[in-house]
Parts: structure tokens; sequence; C-alpha cells
């Protein structure tokens, strides 16, 4: 599906209603964030780990000291149709609502209808540096298999899945395709709890 270029981004536009629709305050804090250095508001470190993402894994980040959310590896090692050097072999990871204050599996409810972001695009980084850390592996179910995910291009204006594959709708669940920064989860997560500061409580 080819759209009509770089403005009609719906990433962007989303985005934009949101902002608007938020409280003069929360915008003042959103747009604070633009200036913040990125150490301001990185994830905390967990633990630092070699292992590379598997397909089906499920790990923790740390916004905040003691406040882990979840997340799932929905794809690792992509398989990309043209061998893209960024993203074949990159992994695709969303992050839940659902949160803990313990490094288990004990609040682990994913919701797909209510993510706190996702889906992104990562390479093993994010580990090795301990920014996620897996604690769980469980087999990607059907359900999961036939969710409607895809990732926006900007620059080519449509819709493509991981592996470089055309979609020819705009997807329910919709990220950017590229290689999200080491700081960029961390930002939009950041984004997401100036919004609604409650998704820190227990």
């Amino acid at each position: 599906m080819l759209l009509k270029g770089i403005n009609d981004n719906p990433l962007s536009a989303r985005w934009k209603k949101r902002f608007s629709e938020q409280p003069i305050e929360t915008q003042k804090k959103l747009e604070a964030l633009n200036s913040m250095n990125s150490k301001d508001y990185q994830f905390k470190v967990i633990k630092k780990t070699k292992n590379p993402p598997n397909e089906g894994d499920i790990f923790l980040v740390s916004p905040r000291e003691g406040v882990y959310f979840y997340g799932r590896v929905l794809k690792s090692d992509i398989n990309h149709i043209t061998k893209d050097t960024f993203i074949h072999g990159k992994s695709v990871v969303v992050i839940f609502k659902s949160k803990t204050n313990s490094i288990d599996m004990a609040n682990y409810f994913p919701n797909y209808d209510d993510l706190l972001i996702g889906p992104e695009i990562v390479d093993s980084t994010y580990w090795s540096k301990g920014f996620f850390f897996t604690i769980a592996n469980l087999p990607i179910d059907q359900k999961e298999k036939q969710l409607d995910y895809g990732f926006y291009s900007i620059g080519k204006g449509k819709y493509f899945k991981e592996n470089g594959i055309e979609i020819d709708h705009k997807p329910i669940i919709l990220g950017t395709y590229g290689i999200a920064t080491i700081t960029g989860i961390a930002r939009n997560v950041e984004k997401e709890l100036i919004i609604d500061p409650a998704l820190l409580d227990f």
C-alpha cells in the first residue's frame, strides 16, 4: 500500500493527536523530554549477558529502580529478504504494561490490545548492556503467530513485516521500520510514564 508521502506518516499523526489531547502540564513535560540527556531516562541495568535473544523469550526492563515491565521477543534472528545488513539477524520485541517489583514471572499477564510500547526491531546490545534481562522462554502460541503487527517505513511510505515483505494494509499493531537506538525504547517508555504516571503504581 503506497501512501502519499512522509506527511502521511500514521505514527506521527497518531502521536500528534495523543499529544494534543494531553493537559498542558503533561505537554510541557513531554516537550522537556526532547532536551533531556538520555542518561536521565535510560533503563536501569538489570544484568548484562552475552546470550543472544531467542524467539519466545520473556524479558524485563526497568525504567525505575525496583520497577520492571515485561517484554516479549516475537521474532529473533530476522531473515530479511534482501539480507539487509541493518535488520537481518535482529529481533522484534514488544513491552507490556504488566509489571513486577521482583525478577520473576508472577505478574506476567501479556495484553497485546494495550501494549506499553511496540513493536520494535532491536539488536542484542539491549541484552549485552543489561537493559533487557531474559527470565524465561515460552513458545510463541497460535494467537501470537496471528497478531496483525508490522512496521511503517517513513522513507518508502509503505508497511512491511520485519523480514522486508510488504503489507497491503495498515497493521493493527504498528511500529517504525528500522532499528531502535539504544536509548530509543527508553525514551518511548518515558513518554508513556509521563502521560500516565499510574503505570508505575502497584
